[in-house]
């Protein structure tokens, strides 16, 4: 090499050096100023923030707070500093660029930083704490550096949190909250290391997850030491909103995250699916049990993903964005086998019946939250019709042994408290269903607190039948029942009793009810022999079965109409349901449509299903089954996951004399329970 080459290879490499680290200072420089600008959205009045200024003590502190507390109250302090930091910075304010808001700004940061308080939920110091001083750090950095002392011990108190996580912290919302918060001090110290650490991290997260997270089903879980357990609307809405500040902040610099794409399909494939008339499935809300507290939230998410999306992406994202902000149009049948639950859907209802395993869990409790959630695991059937079903405090008020759709014992005796989860379960491992993206008919074998039944529910396209077989509880002490409904009173109640049609006062013990109208909702019992209940008190409509104290194979099988206005309407349908029950025992359950042409079948152990024209449908294992003559299609799924799978389940079809067998692959790993179809020409 001559010298001259030398020099220029030496000029080239400076050359590299100087244009990497102006890339990064560029990079680190783009992302603070994206920061900046979010955190400075609010203007605090000038009563706000004077009222501040008088609460601070000498030292620091808010008089008003106990700091002492071990309940995360004094959260309040980070976020009267994110106050006190718009108020200084934001050119419309009356305290704008005031040494006053500054002093004491950097007199409280000092006095939090050092205090270093600690809750007794581990969740407020790894999570809220860091993640709001973060707004208020990046607003006033300028001025905190101007105290060495305090800039680095502020960045030493962000970095905490994801220095010390364990491994359990680091997977779902939490993992994704716990980097946003340290994210600040790595940007205003242009770590590259730490930072490249966290995008590492970020892409990892934005994949699909074997346990929390985002499943292959595309739904959320979160709190899964228990069991899957569903949980988009509070955990998987915070998850998608740290996801997105990142995916904001670093989007065209080294540190953008991959997986954009994998929300897109979070909220396509699964997110819109649950929101109706701007109401969520509760089913999806955890120990936060609600229809509608989340519902603006998730609708924002829902507008910044559809801003992020790529060309190719962006007209699925605009569609769902309107789904989620009202728009009911969206139609079809969606079976999330990772979770025991499935979705209907046509532009005048959605239903939701969502079950539990051994695999999974229903609604939680902790914090004091959630703590009469416990029958949320027996089998619910949440329908939406009007929007206002289950919205307002409907559950303050709501009797929490009467779930929408569940079989359970009454009674007063305290329930378990399903903490985190635990007991939150199922005891059988059967429990999942089948559909074809338009149908869809799911079951679970029931088994908790001593009771046993077998529940289906078959959705077609006006209709869906449910039935329940097998239910035995032995030992128990007081009544089980089967609740039909139990929703916001919402009109008068019109009923049908031995031909007989009248108006419900009060609450009603009925044998013989033929069918019930409430809500734009009929409800039409198919057992002559049930007892029910109707009432329509305090607020609440109601309509349950009673299979007694102690109920030995006990059934039910009832449908309901969404959409019916008029008693009228109710009469006439009750004179020819065009639904057909094949069977309902402990070992299949089956209905047929008689117009639609489509049998579905839920089968609890190997055997076989005749119908009326003399069809035969046989099955070498468990199964739930779709068999559409229309299409000549059948669909057939796993409902035991992946609990026992076999590797094929084999159908064979017999009419007219003629028998086609059809051997079904079924998905393996995480996909089990997933739903195959495949052509059965007879």
């Amino acid at each position: 090499m001559t010298f001259s080459t030398s020099i220029k290879t030496i000029c080239l490499l400076v050359c590299c050096l100087v244009c990497t680290a102006g890339t990064r200072a560029s990079d680190f420089e783009t992302i603070y100023q994206r920061m900046y600008e979010k955190y400075l959205s609010k203007n605090p009045s000038k009563d706000t923030v004077e009222g501040l200024l008088k609460l601070m003590s000498p030292e620091g502190s808010f008089v008003t707070l106990n700091y002492r507390a071990t309940d995360g109250s004094p959260r309040k302090h980070v976020q009267n500093l994110i106050t006190l930091a718009c108020a200084y910075q934001h050119p419309q304010n009356a305290y704008y660029h005031k040494s006053e808001v500054k002093e004491a700004y950097l007199k409280a940061l000092n006095f939090w930083v050092d205090t270093n308080h600690q809750a007794k939920n581990w969740w407020y110091r790894f999570i809220p704490y860091p993640k709001e001083l973060s707004a208020s750090v990046i607003l006033m950095s300028k001025e905190i550096r101007q105290d060495k002392t305090l800039f680095d011990k502020t960045i030493k108190y962000l970095r905490w949190s994801y220095e010390n996580a364990n491994p359990s912290h680091m997977t779902g919302a939490n993992g994704a909250d716990i980097i946003m918060g340290s994210l600040a001090a790595n940007v205003l110290t242009e770590n590259d290391a730490q930072m490249k650490d966290f995008q590492a991290k970020m892409n990892q997260l934005l994949t699909i997850q074997p346990v929390e997270g985002i499943q292959p089903d595309y739904l959320f879980a979160q709190h899964c030491g228990n069991g899957r357990q569903l949980y988009f609307t509070s955990y998987g809405k915070e998850f998608v909103n740290s996801m997105l500040s990142y995916l904001e902040f670093c989007k065209d610099t080294q540190y953008q995250s991959t997986g954009v794409e994998l929300l897109q399909r979070l909220f396509c494939d699964g997110v819109q699916w649950v929101f109706f008339s701007k109401q969520h499935d509760p089913n999806n809300a955890g120990r936060f049990i609600s229809s509608n507290q989340y519902a603006g939230a998730v609708k924002d998410l829902a507008e910044r993903v559809y801003k992020l999306s790529s060309p190719e992406t962006k007209e699925a994202s605009k569609v769902a964005l309107q789904h989620i902000a009202g728009d009911n149009s969206l139609e079809g049948n969606r079976m999330f086998w990772r979770f025991d639950y499935m979705i209907n859907r046509r532009k005048h209802y959605m239903a939701s019946s969502r079950m539990t395993s051994t695999r999974t869990v229903g609604n939680e409790a902790g914090n004091g939250d959630g703590n009469f959630n416990y029958y949320a695991s027996n089998g619910v059937n949440y329908l939406f019709v009007t929007g206002r079903e289950y919205d307002r405090d409907f559950f303050k008020r709501f009797n929490n042994r009467q779930y929408p759709g569940i079989t359970a014992e009454q009674g007063n005796k305290p329930l378990p408290i399903p903490e985190w989860g635990e007991e939150g379960g199922n005891g059988n491992n059967f429990a999942g269903g089948v559909s074809d993206s338009i149908y869809g008919a799911c079951g679970m074998m029931l088994d908790r607190h001593g009771l046993k039944a077998n529940k289906a529910w078959f959705y077609f396209d006006n209709e869906y039948v449910c039935l329940g077989s097998g239910i035995n509880n032995p030992d128990g002490k007081d009544e089980v029942l089967t609740t039909v409904n139990q929703c916001n009173a919402d009109g008068k109640v019109s009923y049908a009793q031995n031909g007989k049609i009248s108006t419900l006062k009060g609450t009603q013990q009925l044998n013989g009810l033929e069918w019930a109208l409430h809500g734009q909702v009929g409800y039409f019992n198919l057992d002559p022999q049930a007892a029910c209940r109707l009432s329509d008190e305090k607020g609440l409509f109601s309509l349950t079965i009673d299979h007694g104290t102690r109920p030995q194979a006990g059934n039910y099988a009832y449908l309901v109409y969404p959409g019916m206005k008029k008693a009228a309407d109710a009469k006439q349908y009750a004179q020819d349901i065009p639904v057909q029950i094949l069977a309902n025992t402990e070992k299949v359950q089956a209905v047929r449509h008689k117009t639609l042409g489509i049998t579905e079948v839920i089968f609890y152990q190997p055997g076989e299903l005749k119908l009326e024209n003399g069809d035969v449908i046989r099955t070498d294992q468990p199964c739930a089954l779709l068999w559409n003559e229309g299409t000549q299609k059948v669909s057939v799924a796993n409902p035991r996951c992946e609990s026992v799978n076999p590797e094929t389940i084999r159908i064979s079809l017999t009419r007219g004399g003629k028998t086609t067998d059809l051997p079904f692959a079924m998905p393996q790993q995480e996909m089990s329970g997933r739903s195959v179809t495949q052509s059965a020409d007879l």
